[in-house]
């Protein structure tokens, strides 16, 4: 078998140079195009099968891929969603589910039967995958800059997804680190790409990185604790502990921020404003905005007469987002504890009015730290569905729906699931059946990739899956590899919020790194990945 994967390794051969560019290729296009991406799988694919029939060895390594233990068993998670075909009733849903997954049968197959890549090559295409999304971010910045200003953070990404941007962020700063060049010159270039990428993500507001970057953090510190005692470990360990300790006080200070004024005085409010118009008081929608009530103190005769003299918009129109001129103006006015009467929008500077139509809720958005401002809407989201129950229009609050619905269905098909396409079906019904809060609209799938597989597969699917996952890269010692490792707390943690190989990106993201580390990186003689040259593992 051993040479089997050898015959015709030449590096030199146009076979290696194609396959090496093809997967340089596909680490480029991740973050830019889902063209390029399919095109980069053809070509590796194609030229494989074309080396196989010169070398007369094409059915031997198909037979290698599928008769290997470790190849088998990770090619068999996307078996087991042509499997799940056999009892969905939605084949066009599965199948197209199925296609999105080919990247797993494509570098399966591939990096599974040809020659591991040299540590100097494997590093150059790290480099080179981290390096692109690095790029794509400045790109994202020229076309999208005039975004930040209004906080529209799912903007700001428009080649791919924003979160899967910022997996492919999360993951460029652990290569960054880890090759860490000798030369003073491309060391700071690594630095300034580092903070680079982390101030990204901060403008991205991803609240995915958050968990992944801390997951990173500790991952960083047990190496650097069990590592051998060096001047800059001890550096790095300093600014770790830092690290931890800004982030700590950051995230207590948007607690902080959100406290929330006294509510005895919900129980003295005015009857009428300065212009003799009763208040509209909801006491039984207690939400805040900036720490102040918002559905109180409202007038909405004059706020419609005042704020048709200072603005195009119509009062009962929609704002640049779609959302309701009231229900914006409303909320910006409470974050700037200002009375939502005729008073309260001549105090609105020519600014506020502006930021008001193009949908910002908050005097705070778009003037303050992304991520901050992001953490601080998802308290409101909190808040406001803690008080209506109402979860509609917010991320947070309808994943919470979605795994709740989700959890209701694995409990009724636990052991073969629905099958590969029928999640969708499963959840529409779920949500009928329990008269779901969510709009029609809204009445989406669970956003958690575990919970995902359980209803398709079953618990059974959902353990095999995982193991499909774990095994061969425990059996080909792929764990030794601390990019690996780092990859892993990535993918792993963003699975808990999102379906993340359901997408052709999130499905390469998957298949490319997992192969590339578990089938392509080289072994040193006991099996283990080994290190860069001139690098301790």
């Amino acid at each position: 078998m051993q040479t089997m994967r050898t015959m015709g390794g030449n590096g030199a051969s146009i076979h290696r140079r194609v396959h090496v560019a093809a997967i340089g290729l596909a680490l480029i296009a991740l973050p830019w195009s889902e063209f390029l991406l399919s095109l980069s799988q053809i070509i590796l694919l194609a030229n494989w099968l074309w080396e196989g029939i010169a070398l007369r060895m094409a059915g031997s390594r198909f037979k290698l891929a599928f008769t290997t233990a470790a190849s088998a068993v990770f090619l068999s998670f996307f078996g087991l969603h042509l499997l799940g075909l056999a009892w969905t009733s939605d084949l066009k849903w599965g199948t197209d589910l199925c296609r999105i997954l080919l990247p797993v049968l494509v570098f399966g197959l591939v990096l599974s039967t040809v020659p591991r890549l040299a540590a100097e090559e494997l590093r150059g295409l790290l480099l080179l995958g981290a390096w692109s999304a690095t790029a794509s971010t400045v790109a994202c910045l020229a076309l999208r800059h005039d975004v930040l200003a209004i906080g529209q953070y799912r903007e700001l990404s428009p080649f791919i997804s924003h979160i899967r941007l910022s997996l492919m962020l999360c993951f460029s700063i652990a290569v960054f680190v880890h090759y860490r060049p000798k030369q003073a010159a491309m060391r700071a270039a690594h630095v300034v790409a580092v903070l680079w990428c982390l101030w990204f993500l901060d403008q991205l507001s991803s609240l995915t990185a958050l968990p992944v970057l801390a997951g990173l953090a500790l991952y960083a510190w047990v190496r650097l604790v069990r590592g051998k005692r060096t001047s800059w470990r001890n550096a790095a360990a300093v600014l770790m502990v830092a690290g931890m300790a800004v982030g700590a006080f950051f995230l207590a200070t948007v607690w902080l921020s959100h406290s929330v004024d006294d509510p005895a005085q919900l129980q003295h409010l005015d009857v009428a404003s300065a212009g003799g118009e009763v208040y509209y008081h909801d006491l039984r929608d207690p939400q805040v905005e900036n720490g102040h009530y918002v559905w109180i103190n409202v007038a909405d005769k004059e706020l419609k007469r005042t704020w048709e003299r200072r603005s195009k918009l119509s009062f009962d129109g929609k704002d640049s987002l779609g959302q309701p001129v009231r229900s914006t103006l409303i909320r910006y006015l409470a974050s700037m504890n200002l009375r939502k009467d005729s008073t309260g929008v001549e105090a609105l500077a020519p600014a506020d009015v502006k930021r008001i139509e193009q949908g910002v809720t908050s005097v705070r958005e778009g003037r303050e730290g992304a991520m901050r401002a992001r953490l601080e809407q998802v308290l409101y989201e909190l808040d406001a569905y803690r008080t209506t129950g109402n979860p509609n229009g917010h991320s947070v609050t309808m994943r919470m729906e979605f795994q709740r619905v989700g959890l209701g269905i694995v409990r009724e098909h636990w052991l073969a699931g629905v099958g590969t396409g029928d999640t969708q079906q499963a959840f529409n019904a779920a949500y009928e059946q329990e008269h779901s809060a969510l709009l029609p609209r809204w009445r989406l799938r669970a956003h958690n990739e575990y919970l995902t597989l359980a209803i398709s597969f079953g618990v059974f699917g959902l353990l095999w899956s995982l193991f499909s996952w774990w095994w061969p890269a425990w059996r080909n010692k792929a764990f030794g590899h601390p990019l690996f490792i780092a990859w892993g707390i990535i993918f792993l943690l963003s699975c808990f919020s999102e379906d993340t190989i359901e997408t052709q990106p999130g499905a390469t993201f998957f298949a490319l790194y997992y192969a590339l580390f578990v089938f392509a990186a080289p072994l040193n003689g006991e099996g283990a990945p080994a290190p860069a040259p001139g690098r301790s593992a």
